[in-house]
């Protein structure tokens, strides 16, 4: 999947460089290829649908003309959205289009390595408020924990801190983690990580062992999902 040298396009130097424009287009379309299989996969063993998208791999206004990382992202399809759009009305519904909007799966490279999981952000706030009330029930704390003992290798952070392993999570952790909780400030991230040695010698397995993780997250992806009735987790 990936070179050393690809890791290389991620130190400061290239950044801001159009001349690389075409060596981070052929690993967008990479991940790109990575995330297809990934929609496909919660489609067809699912019954979810996603829709895909890709960071910019060039310079600009929207990244601060800078490429620090690429990645491939999967949110809610645009029928879901629409379900939320209505719910919310339109000033609050705005931009849901957007990935980091909504709870996302990604996958990804940078240069310290390779990322993948699941991501909710301050302005996916109606997703985590939504998750930090089934935290908070009895049932909801035991699926929780059911779903983070069927992901291993992944950790959870807040605000990028506070490491946890998914795993180990039961239904007390996850009930006092939602009293940490701050919808539409406090950002969520359940992920797992490979150093760039690593990703380059595992080739072509480094695709296989993260559309299976992504694929792993499935019962967190639901449980992370805002819907119209929170004790009815699902698209």
């Amino acid at each position: 999947m990936f070179t050393a040298a690809d890791f290389e396009l991620y130190t400061p130097a290239f950044w801001s460089d159009p001349d690389w424009n075409a060596r981070r287009l052929e690993i967008r379309h990479r991940l790109q290829a990575l995330g297809e299989r990934v929609r496909e996969g919660y489609r067809d063993r699912f019954g979810i649908e996603l829709e895909r998208r890709e960071s910019l791999h060039h310079p600009h206004a929207s990244n601060r003309k800078r490429v620090v990382r690429q990645r491939t992202m999967l949110f809610r399809g645009k029928a879901d959205r629409k379900v939320l759009q209505r719910f919310l009305g339109p000033e609050l519904a705005k931009d849901l289009d957007s990935a980091y909007r909504n709870v996302h799966l990604e996958a990804g490279i940078e240069h310290s390595g390779t990322f993948w999981g699941l991501k909710l952000l301050p302005d996916a706030w109606y997703d985590l408020n939504a998750l930090k009330e089934r935290m908070a029930t009895p049932e909801g704390g035991r699926a929780l924990a059911e779903a983070a003992r069927g992901a291993p290798g992944f950790v959870l952070t807040l605000d990028g801190g506070g490491a946890r392993p998914l795993e180990t999570m039961d239904e007390r952790d996850w009930r006092d983690l939602a009293g940490l909780l701050k919808p539409g400030e406090t950002a969520l991230e359940v992920v797992a990580r490979l150093a760039p040695e690593a990703s380059v010698a595992a080739g072509e397995d480094w695709d296989e062992g993260v559309v299976a993780d992504l694929l792993r997250l499935e019962p967190l992806l639901r449980l992370a999902t805002w819907t119209i009735d929170p004790a009815k987790p699902s698209f």
